[in-house]
This record gives structure tokens, C-alpha cells and sequence, in this order.
């Protein structure tokens, strides 16, 4: 199966914050006085099935979520909220061999990016990263619109391509966001987990990924197989 296209995940993906989600949450539960009862584990699960049209909107309703699920109360929830530091836009890197990865695939292949990020901070990691050129579509999160998994984010993306499903790829970290609503949409996925994805996603049995490989660096050999 020859591909044109290859579509991308930002966050987790390509750049990585240089302050870990893990350690920001652990922050605010010290702040809020509240005993950790949920983790990075629990966030990325329930994230999926969350719909906001603000930042601040969707951490209210996912840490309400878990604390509901945890038999906890709702305002434990909103003080764990405020007391949240949202992360950076500017304050991300590279994941390692992405930038390189990035580059090659681009010179083969057309490119998008589907993220569930607001276009605002999105764009801003983007620009930070240098790379806001570097993509023929971008799809980000829209008010009012689905997010992945579900399938009109790559919809979206590969249309203005005249790209078929079969003629395309999704990279994403996530097995829950990326790589089940990659199926669904009838491409093939590539997973490119972390640290946080492997101690989490590989046990979500949601889907299983195309590819799994160890590093975004290996991803221009991986598509060697579909040429």
C-alpha cells in the first residue's frame, strides 16, 4: 500500500513541555491540600470522552470527572482546578528526533497535523518550535466540534489533500486518541509512546497500533513499508 500523506499529533508527539504533566499535577494536589487520588494515567483515559470549548473549561470537567468517578466532591475537584498551573506554550522541545523526522517526511510526503490543542496555544508551540510553515494542513480543536478519537478531525485534514483514508498515516503517542481514531477513520496509525503512554496506553486495550516504534527517529524507515 503506497501512501501520500502523513499526518501528525503535537503534543507528546512532536514536542514534548519541559515541565512533565505529571509534575504539574502533583503540584497542585500539594497546593490545593488535597491527597492525590487520580494520576497522568487517569487524565489521558477520561480525556477522551470530554468536550469544552476553553482550556479552562475542559480541566474543569475532566478533574470533575475523576472525582466523580472517584467518589469524590465536586469542589475538591474545582480547588484542584484553580490551584492547576496551566503549562507554557513556550515552554516546549523537541521530542528527540523529531525535528529531523519531521523534515525527511516532509520532502516525500504531504503533511498535516491533527491535534486536539486550541488553535491559539497550538499555534504558539508551533511558532516556538519553528515549525508553523512546515505542515500542508493543520486541524486543531474547534469549539463545538468533535476531537479525536472521533473521525471528523482527520476527516478535516485529509480533504482539502484529496487524500483517501488508504493513502494515509496518523504518529501519535496516544493509543486512546491517536491510534483508535486513526482506525476509525480507516488510516493505519503509528504509535510513538513515552514514558507516561507506556506506562498507560499499552494496557488501555482500546487498539492496537500499525507500527509501534521506540522513537520518533525511526519514523522515515517505518515508511519505507508503504512506498
Amino acid at each position: 500500500m503506497a501512501i501520500t500523506t502523513v499526518l501528525f499529533d503535537l503534543d507528546g508527539t512532536i514536542c514534548e513541555q519541559l515541565r512533565p504533566t505529571d509534575e504539574r499535577l502533583a503540584s497542585a494536589f500539594e497546593r490545593a491540600g488535597i491527597e492525590p487520588f487520580f494520576g497522568v494515567g487517569d487524565m489521558r483515559r477520561q480525556m477522551t470522552g470530554i468536550d469544552a470549548d476553553s482550556a479552562d473549561e475542559f480541566r474543569r470537567r475532566l478533574f470533575r470527572s475523576l472525582a466523580q468517578e472517584k467518589e469524590r466532591a465536586m469542589s475538591v475537584a474545582d480547588d484542584l482546578v484553580t490551584a492547576y498551573e496551566e503549562p507554557d506554550p513556550t515552554d516546549v522541545r523537541f521530542r528527540a528526533g523529531a525535528r529531523t523526522a519531521l523534515k525527511t517526511i516532509a520532502a516525500e510526503y504531504r503533511v498535516g497535523l491533527v491535534t486536539n490543542g486550541g488553535r491559539d496555544t497550538q499555534q504558539t508551540k508551533l511558532e516556538t518550535l519553528g515549525i508553523d510553515d512546515s505542515f500542508d494542513i493543520t486541524v486543531f480543536s474547534e469549539p463545538g466540534r468533535p476531537a479525536k478519537p472521533a473521525t471528523e478531525p482527520f476527516e478535516r485534514a485529509l480533504s482539502p489533500l484529496d487524500a483517501r483514508p488508504q493513502d494515509a498515516v496518523h504518529v501519535g503517542d496516544s493509543i486512546g486518541c491517536d491510534v483508535a481514531g486513526a482506525h476509525a477513520a480507516g488510516l493505519e496509525s503509528v504509535w510513538v509512546p513515552h514514558d507516561t503512554s507506556l506506562r498507560t496506553d499499552a494496557v488501555a486495550g482500546i487498539d492496537s497500533p500499525t507500527i509501534t516504534l521506540d522513537g520518533v527517529s525511526q519514523l522515515p524507515g517505518a515508511l519505507d513499508r508503504y512506498r
